[in-house]
């Protein structure tokens, strides 16, 4: 069994990089010529800076690091190729400033692949910091919002056509997680568990997720509804129709919750909100139909699930019900 891992680089300096590749380096319990890094760099054109210097410290390495140069056209598009790359039974996307955990973590990751899986979910940490300031440490247990500690077996991505949406640049890992787990319930595929968190998302000043990390969805909201649009897209166009059924409620309440954030109607977010009431407004008119069908009974049920991740998430209580907000965004929203 072999497993490629894809790593997508953009003008990422050295001292962010190495952290993962000293990661994958130390792992133990697992034979080096069974993985790969596959390295995608996104027409930065000079890997780390130097690329003399940058090929001998990958060369220090006990594993093969395969290097492929594409032009600059965002993550979604190094990853599929990265993927069109490998030949690998499993693979696994990473992010370049992130690693692993533990020194074990690639055995459990082996361990599960020798028993044979189409989609493992491993649990993972999130590093970052808490209203204070003070570093905090977040467990995801069974996350399908993020790419982080998630393997695949390359032969059911390609059998079933999952590929990252290149028109997608931010909000691209729950596309792509969505769309391989609803295609795994439809074709009764193997899911694999491990509950040891084995990735760790590590916090970087640079990264685009975290530089504004309060208001980061909120500014990115277009990009968030061309995640969720998308995934309702496909769902219909594959005939997955119960799963499709699914992801309009949720992302009309999520969307609701999401506007109902505090934080989002301060006057500094102003410009931002009335940008993402537009982008939820052009979502709902094309949806609306499809929403409403569905009984109150099944929209309550959403309900609970979508109003308890948005009170994690900073939702403190509704300021409008949800019937009066979608009246506001479909008459007074322009």
């Amino acid at each position: 069994m072999k497993l490629d891992l894809i790593v997508p680089h953009y003008k990422e300096p050295w001292s962010v990089c190495k952290f993962l590749f000293d990661t994958i380096g130390t792992q133990r319990g697992i034979l080096f010529d069974q993985i790969r890094v596959i390295l995608v760099n996104d027409g930065d054109n000079i890997l780390f800076g130097n690329m003399e210097e940058a090929m001998y410290k990958l060369a220090e390495y006990p594993y093969t690091v395969d290097y492929i140069v594409k032009e600059h056209a965002g993550v979604s598009a190094a990853r599929n190729a990265g993927l069109a790359a490998s030949d690998a039974d499993y693979v696994m996307f990473c992010d370049i400033d992130d690693g692993f955990l533990n020194n074990y973590a690639l055995h459990l990751i082996f361990s599960a692949m020798q028993e044979g899986f189409d989609i493992c979910l491993s649990n993972f940490i999130e590093e970052t910091f808490n209203e204070d300031g003070n570093p905090q440490i977040v467990n995801h247990n069974e996350d399908l919002t993020f790419m982080h500690g998630k393997v695949y077996r390359r032969q059911f991505l390609l059998d079933n056509d999952i590929r990252f949406d290149e028109r997608m640049h931010v909000h691209e890992d729950g596309y792509f997680n969505m769309l391989a787990y609803s295609t795994l319930q439809m074709v009764k595929g193997k899911l694999k568990k491990v509950s040891t968190p084995i990735y760790i998302w590590r916090w970087n000043n640079e990264s685009v997720v975290r530089k504004d990390k309060e208001d980061f969805v909120l500014k990115t909201y277009e990009d968030v509804m061309l995640t969720r649009q998308g995934i309702c897209h496909e769902q219909k166009k594959r005939g997955y129709d119960d799963f499709y059924k699914a992801s309009v409620v949720m992302t009309v309440l999520n969307s609701y919750y999401d506007f109902q954030k505090p934080r989002y109607h301060l006057a500094k977010n102003e410009k931002h909100l009335r940008k993402a009431e537009k982008a939820f407004r052009a979502y709902w008119m094309e949806f609306k139909d499809d929403f409403l069908d569905q009984t109150n009974q099944y929209v309550a049920e959403v309900a609970q699930t979508a109003r308890a991740n948005a009170v994690k998430n900073g939702m403190l209580m509704e300021q409008q019900d949800l019937k009066s907000f979608l009246k506001y965004i479909e008459h007074e929203v322009k």
